[in-house]
């Protein structure tokens, strides 16, 4: 699914402008943050709890339609003020369409939760990827047809409309489509500190596109959207496949009394083995990436894409946190794990718009630093996890970032890939970095080589 978003992402940027994309990334980016609070924290709640009947699902079902429903009236009425202050119009008929969502979410997002409680996470892809190619679809034959960047917010809603008519086709078992009003408070307590974690990780993202749309143009806008977006799908294809597994996991050894801190170390462990290395070439292969993916009108996001790298890694080597804090119960340390780098980062933007988006990227890795740090002595409270013990179970991740990253840097000494057509720079990397990443694992003995070596031995016996 991260790669048919990424060839939709490619044909878009291809067919319309920065301006237009921009324009959409403003309305999109508040409409983001919102819909972070629609859920209130009642999937975690669904997933956590040891037993769940039919009034738990009414209740949280409730519950979500009154957050939902409440939301997307204010997104409805909300747009005209918002385009007033940006003095963009078609941010009001943005908001418009994406509201729809919001309606219809609370008979999306519980059946989906009792998919991913139920461990059924095929029948859970199959409708994530019907959908997606719904939006696809529906994105770029709007953008053939003329409609620009009205074309974004159809298909953006085209996702959700098709999810809706799956489910309405056909819902897990323990589905309940009667709402009940009774017994939510104990959803609320949880729910209302997960979701302003979530509403803060988010904002990390989608407000500088708010703050550089209002102090810049919807050009720059666009341009540092598209180098933090770059960044952030190449991690996110990477992490989708553990991230669905994590929470459940880290619930199920608190639940079985296992060690919280070894569970959190070996989880971030095999997932840095994949991430980290990835971000690091990226970063110095920012510029043909940037060019294969998108074109070179957005050659000026690659040495944004560059430095918001340094802040991914920061990000990325404490990605399980969350989950961690949320499964002990400790959801109040996970708002303070959020907040506080949030706080750092929004007067950074301000500050450093003036000297230029670059400027803005080193704002983020300030505050990925402040938030590996802040992160580690949160979790040293909440489970026990020694700092030094992390630190080295990373020493491996580490060794293969720096042979990964030099290996790319000393292919682009010898042949310049910049000056390279973007296609054969990303083939010669391709061809390359895979071999040295995993000759690195097994001189390291990584864990994640020997879960490998354990795949592919399995597999030819069979």
């Amino acid at each position: 699914m991260r790669f048919l978003g990424l060839g939709t992402t490619m044909v878009v940027a291809r067919l319309l402008t920065p301006e237009e994309i921009g324009t959409y990334a403003i309305a999109s980016a508040i409409v983001m943050v919102m819909a972070e609070f629609r859920m209130l924290g009642a999937s975690a709640y669904l997933i956590r709890e040891s037993e769940i009947g039919p009034e738990k699902v009414r209740a949280t079902l409730g519950l979500t339609i009154l957050i939902s429903w409440t939301l997307g009236l204010g997104i409805l009425i909300g747009g005209f003020p918002v385009a007033n202050f940006y003095q963009l119009p078609p941010i009001a008929g943005i908001f418009a369409i994406l509201s729809i969502s919001f309606f219809i979410a609370p008979y999306i997002s519980i059946p989906m939760t009792l998919l991913a409680r139920e461990m059924l996470f095929k029948a859970q892809f199959r409708v994530m990827f019907t959908s997606s190619v719904m939006s696809a679809i529906t994105t770029v034959s709007l953008i053939l047809a003329g409609c620009g960047f009205w074309s974004l917010a159809i298909g953006q809603l085209a996702t959700p409309l098709t999810q809706f008519l799956i489910f309405c086709w056909r819902s897990p078992a323990s589905m309940q489509l009667k709402p009940s009003f009774h017994g939510m408070k104990p959803i609320i307590g949880f729910g209302i500190l997960n979701s302003i974690s979530l509403l803060i990780r988010k904002a990390t993202v989608t407000v500088p596109d708010l703050i550089i749309g209002k102090l810049g143009t919807t050009g720059d806008v666009a341009m540092f959207s598209r180098g933090l977006g770059f960044l952030e799908f190449v991690s996110q294809t990477l992490v989708m496949g553990a991230q669905p597994v994590a929470f459940p996991y880290l619930t199920k050894t608190r639940r079985e009394g296992g060690n919280m801190a070894t569970a959190y170390i070996q989880s971030s462990v095999l997932l840095g083995a994949v991430v980290i290395p990835v971000l690091g070439v990226a970063s110095l292969a920012s510029q043909p990436a940037i060019r294969l993916f998108f074109g070179d009108q957005w050659d000026a996001a690659a040495p944004i894409a560059s430095v918001l790298a340094i802040w991914a890694i920061f990000r990325y080597s404490h990605w399980f946190a969350r989950d961690a804090l949320m499964a002990v119960g400790r959801e109040g340390l996970m708002v303070i794990r959020e907040a506080v780098p949030f706080a750092i980062l929004v007067p950074m933007i301000i500050w450093s718009y003036p000297q230029g988006l670059q400027a803005i990227a080193k704002a983020f890795v300030v505050a990925g630093s402040v938030d590996f740090i802040l992160t580690s002595i949160l979790l040293r409270y909440a489970i026990r996890l020694q700092i030094h013990r992390f630190l080295l179970a990373h020493w491996s991740n580490l060794v293969t970032l720096v042979t990964c990253t030099g290996a790319t840097w000393l292919i682009d000494k010898q042949m310049h890939l910049d000056t390279m057509p973007a296609w054969q720079a990303i083939g010669l990397l391709a061809l390359i970095i895979p071999l040295v990443w995993i000759g690195t694992l097994a001189i390291c003995r990584h864990t994640l080589y020997r879960e490998i070596a354990k795949i592919i031995v399995s597999r030819v016996k069979s």
